[in-house]
């Protein structure tokens, strides 16, 4: 349905824009220099700052940089610009023991493969697709952008906030956390769950609930199939 709903929402805007309806993107809208151009765009920042990770190094060290310059900003922090970082663990893990990113920006997992994007205040956006050695696109028509946020969004709220996962990712370091997330991804009942795990039912469930709680669901089979989802074990 949300993607359903994007697609309406693109089409309507496509619609409105008056003739000629194409953009045409100049060779000089491709970038040689990734880095210089985040810091630019960010520095131009006055609300929003949205960003995509793909785990390329290169991208790391130029996310690295811009969140640098923006903590040094006096009108950056909590109330004043709104920077979310959505990317793997791997990569949110990297960034986070480097830059400190976890101070300064929301951040959030998933495990779904992203394309590197960045969008601030729903006016710019460059974007760099897997295996385009250009450097990036810079895009300023507004329609676009306001789609390539709409897609930041819908990946953003499909995905884990980034302390409700060490947290849990910890918890799971045990093997009765982990079988128990495993026998709701398999959709067990909890009395036969409970008793191949040797556990009570009461403990069990309590154990379930921690789970749920971590993860945002409210369902025993959607727990386990957004922590399959997000990796945090082994499905077969």
């Amino acid at each position: 349905m949300k993607a359903r709903n994007l697609i309406d929402s693109a089409v309507l805007e496509f619609r409105s824009l008056p003739a000629p309806r194409f953009v045409e993107l100049c060779a000089d809208q491709r970038q040689e220099a990734p880095g210089a151009t985040l810091t630019d765009l960010v520095a131009q920042a006055r609300r929003t700052v949205l960003i995509s990770l793909s785990g390329r190094s290169g991208q790391l060290a130029a996310v690295r940089t811009v969140l640098s310059d923006l903590r040094a900003r006096p009108e950056a922090g909590p109330g004043r610009i709104t920077v979310r970082v959505l990317g793997s663990a791997s990569a949110l893990r990297e960034l986070s023991a480097r830059a400190g990113a976890a101070d300064l920006a929301e951040l959030r997992v998933t495990s779904r493969p992203l394309a590197e994007s960045l969008v601030t205040d729903v006016k710019a956006a460059l974007i760099h697709a897997p295996g385009d050695g250009t450097g990036g696109l810079l895009v300023r028509d507004r329609a676009a952008v306001r789609v390539l946020a709409s897609l930041f969004m819908g990946a953003w709220d499909a995905s884990l906030p980034w302390p409700d996962y060490l947290l849990l990712d910890a918890y799971l370091a045990t093997d009765t956390a982990r079988g128990v997330l495993a026998r709701l991804y398999a959709g067990s009942t909890d009395a036969v769950a409970a008793r191949d795990l040797g556990l009570s039912l009461r403990t069990y469930r309590r154990h379930v609930a921690r789970i749920l709680e971590s993860l945002g669901e409210s369902s025993r089979f959607a727990g386990g199939t957004r922590a399959a989802e997000l990796q945090l074990f082994d499905t077969p």
